[in-house]
């Protein structure tokens, strides 16, 4: 049964035939399998599944066509103990709790981690909402349900150099991660196998996740485009190999955990920088009056 659902699957990712675009409900169940009426508070979602996000008015239209004309496309599950999971079709189930509808029509099959990985791989990789970054995630968890990384390539009918690039995620600092998982259309693939280059080459650079971080805030503040966030650090980094090549100590400014700005001190200078949002004006004039009073006071 594995076999044959792999193969089924390997099939459908090359047709692109699992895609359920909008709330248009595709018709596409194989006749005579004996359908179940579930609980639907019984059911938990897929455990591999790769979607951060559910589009709200993807949901709303979809509830509306089934309290309409019914589910037209039952969901398929396997048993969990006292309950289900959902191998495929998250999205009608949570359409059924928008609706308060108490149950929905189901098959459920013995299913196992690794074609659990490969149904929610199937149901969403041509959907055009997923990310490059839920690509990623997904790719990790089905992939021991292929022999090679090559097979698997060919299974969703990517190139192994693109498919390569939704694996430069897992080389990212945890900072960029964590911002992901909460808006995981922050970064193109393209976008962090650049970065993952960057960190690689300059892998011994004491300051080169400082200025990724400095990079990253510029993005979350719409003042960096994300396909430039590797020539930002790039050519910070080929600065303070020229301006700061006699830095004899630095210390970083930390504010919630994150870094806001520094204090250097080479041969000749002591350099103070802050980001603009760290200091209202009032307290930016306190810090110069500050700063004129040092300057000028005798010991």
């Amino acid at each position: 049964m594995a076999k044959d659902i792999k193969k089924m699957l390997e099939k459908k990712l090359q047709e692109n035939t699992q895609r359920h675009a909008s709330a248009e409900q595709s018709v596409n169940f194989d006749q005579g399998r004996e359908l179940v009426s579930v609980l639907v508070g019984k059911i938990e979602p897929n455990p591999y599944q790769p979607r951060r996000i559910f589009p709200q008015d993807e949901l709303d239209k979809l509830a509306q066509s089934i309290a309409e004309v019914g589910l037209l496309e039952p969901i398929l599950l396997r048993k969990t103990g006292d309950g289900y999971q959902i191998a495929a079709g998250e999205r009608r189930w949570r359409a059924h709790k928008q609706i308060e509808r108490r149950h929905i029509d189901a098959v459920v099959m013995e299913i196992s981690d690794s074609d659990m990985a490969v149904f929610a791989l199937a149901e969403n990789i041509d959907r055009e909402d997923l990310s490059d970054y839920e690509i990623g995630i997904a790719l990790k968890q089905v992939e021991k349900a292929f022999p090679t990384k090559k097979k698997l390539a060919e299974s969703l009918g990517l190139n192994r150099q693109d498919m390569y690039r939704y694996y430069a995620y897992d080389d990212l600092p945890a900072f960029i991660i964590e911002d992901l998982n909460k808006n995981p259309r922050l970064l193109s693939r393209s976008a962090a196998n650049d970065i993952k280059r960057l960190l690689n080459e300059n892998k011994d650079h004491p300051a080169v996740n400082d200025y990724l971080a400095e990079a990253w805030d510029l993005l979350l503040s719409s003042d960096l485009d994300q396909t430039k966030i590797a020539a930002y650090v790039a050519r910070k980094l080929k600065g303070h190999e020229t301006r700061d090549s006699h830095i004899q100590d630095a210390h970083n400014l930390i504010r919630d955990g994150k870094k806001v700005g520094n204090i250097a001190r080479t041969e000749k200078h002591i350099t103070v920088k802050l980001n603009t949002s760290v200091l209202n004006a009032e307290q930016e004039q306190k810090l110069k009056v500050f700063l004129e009073d040092l300057v000028q006071s005798e010991e």
